[in-house]
C-alpha cells in the first residue's frame, strides 16, 4: 500500500509552481506572471518593484479593469463593499495606490508571501464579475488579441489588429493580428470554433496564398487538439504551425521563436 509523503507532496506542488512562474524584467521591477488565472483564462501577473528597503507588489488594478469591463462598478454598492473586504482580509494597500490596485509592501524576507497576498486578493475580486450584468462572452479573435498583448506588454513589440498579409497576387487580406519588432513578424489568425469548417478554410486560404514565409504564420485554434478533427488540423499545419487556446503557454512559445523580445527583456523561468 502506498503511503502518502506529506514532504514529497509539498516538493511536487512548489516544483509545478516553479515550473509554470515567468518573470520578466519590467522597469525597476519585474513582471511575475502565476500559474494562476482569472475566470477569462487569463494569467494572473503582479508587478514587483523596489521601494526604500523593501518591495512593492501591485495587480497594477488589473482585477479592477477586468471588472470594469465586465460592467460592475467598484466605487459603491455590493461590489464596492465586497473589494473592500478582499483588500482588508488580505491585509493589503496603503500609500500611494491608485484606484482598483491591490497593493502589498514588504522586505525580502516575506516577498514571497506579498506576491501570494495580492495574487490571492485580485483572483477574489475579479470573481465579483457574477455581480455584474451578463454580456454576451467575447468572439474569440477578441481573446486571442487581449492574450497576446498581455503577453508582450512592456516590451518593444508591437501588435497590429486586423492586419493585412501580403498576397502572391499582389492583393493583401486581413489576418486577427500581426506582432512585429524590426524586421520580424509573426501573423497570427484566430480559428474559432463555432463554425470550425468556416474558420478553418479561411485561415487555410489566406495562409496558402500569403507572401509570409511558412514558419512566420500561426493559426491558433479555440479550445484544444480534442475539439477538432485531425484533418483540420493536418491541413492548417500544411501552411502554418498550429497553437491551441487551451495551452496555456503554447501559443505565447511559439510567438517568441517567431518575433523574440527584445534581449534585456527575455523571459526567464524563475529559480526558486
Amino acid at each position: 500500500m502506498w503511503i502518502m509523503d506529506g514532504a514529497a507532496t509539498v516538493g511536487a506542488v512548489l516544483h509545478a509552481i516553479n515550473d509554470h512562474t515567468v518573470v520578466r524584467p519590467y522597469g525597476d521591477g519585474l513582471l511575475v506572471d502565476l500559474p494562476l488565472t482569472y475566470g477569462d483564462g487569463d494569467a494572473v501577473r503582479v508587478l514587483v518593484e523596489p521601494m526604500g528597503n523593501g518591495y512593492r507588489v501591485t495587480d497594477r488594478a488589473a482585477a479592477a479593469a477586468l471588472l470594469a469591463m465586465a460592467g460592475v462598478n467598484v466605487t459603491k454598492g455590493r461590489s464596492a463593499e465586497a473589494f473592500a473586504e478582499a483588500v482588508r482580509s488580505a491585509g493589503l494597500n496603503g500609500t500611494d495606490v491608485a484606484e482598483g490596485e491591490l497593493v502589498a509592501f514588504g522586505d525580502a524576507s516575506d516577498l514571497g508571501q506579498r506576491v501570494l497576498d495580492v495574487a490571492q486578493a485580485s483572483m477574489r475580486v475579479d470573481q465579483l464579475r457574477w455581480l455584474a450584468v451578463r454580456q454576451p462572452s467575447a468572439r474569440f479573435p477578441e481573446l486571442v488579441t487581449k492574450r497576446i498583448d498581455r503577453w508582450v506588454d512592456g516590451d518593444e513589440r508591437q501588435v497590429q489588429r486586423k492586419a493585412p498579409v501580403p498576397l502572391r497576387s499582389g492583393r493583401s487580406r486581413p489576418v486577427t493580428l500581426r506582432v512585429s519588432h524590426n524586421d520580424r513578424s509573426a501573423y497570427i489568425q484566430a480559428v474559432g470554433s463555432r463554425d470550425q469548417e468556416q474558420a478553418a478554410e479561411r485561415c487555410y486560404c489566406i495562409f496558402s496564398l500569403s507572401q509570409v514565409p511558412k514558419d512566420n504564420r500561426i493559426a491558433a485554434l479555440d479550445g484544444g487538439p480534442e475539439d477538432w478533427q485531425a484533418a483540420i488540423i493536418d491541413e492548417l499545419k500544411s501552411v502554418g504551425s498550429v497553437e491551441f487556446f487551451d495551452d496555456l503557454i503554447g501559443l505565447e512559445n511559439r510567438l517568441d521563436a517567431i518575433v523574440p523580445p527584445p534581449p534585456s527583456l527575455l523571459s526567464a523561468q524563475s529559480s526558486a
